[in-house]
C-alpha cells in the first residue's frame, strides 16, 4: 500500500516538473516546494505515518496554485 502511493507520488511529480515552465516568475519556488514535498513525501513512507501523504499532497497542491507563474517583469 504504501509502496503504491509513493511510487504514485513520484510519478505524478516528475510529470509536473517536466511539463512546468522553465522562465517564469515561480519557477525557483515551483521547484523548491516539489523538492521538499518529494522529501516529505519519503520521510512520511519510510519513517512517518503514510497516511499524513494526503495531507501533504493537499498541501502542496494549495502551494503550487498559489504561485505566480507569469513573465518575470
Amino acid at each position: 500500500m504504501v509502496a503504491s502511493v509513493l511510487i504514485g507520488v513520484v510519478a505524478a511529480t516528475n510529470i509536473q516538473q517536466a511539463s512546468a515552465p522553465r522562465s517564469c516568475g515561480g519557477c525557483l519556488a515551483f521547484k523548491k516546494l516539489t523538492h521538499e514535498f518529494e522529501k516529505n513525501v519519503i520521510d512520511a513512507a519510510t519513517t512517518g505515518d503514510p497516511n499524513t501523504i494526503t495531507g501533504l499532497l493537499e498541501q502542496y497542491s494549495e502551494d503550487v496554485s498559489a504561485l505566480d507563474f507569469s513573465a518575470p517583469k
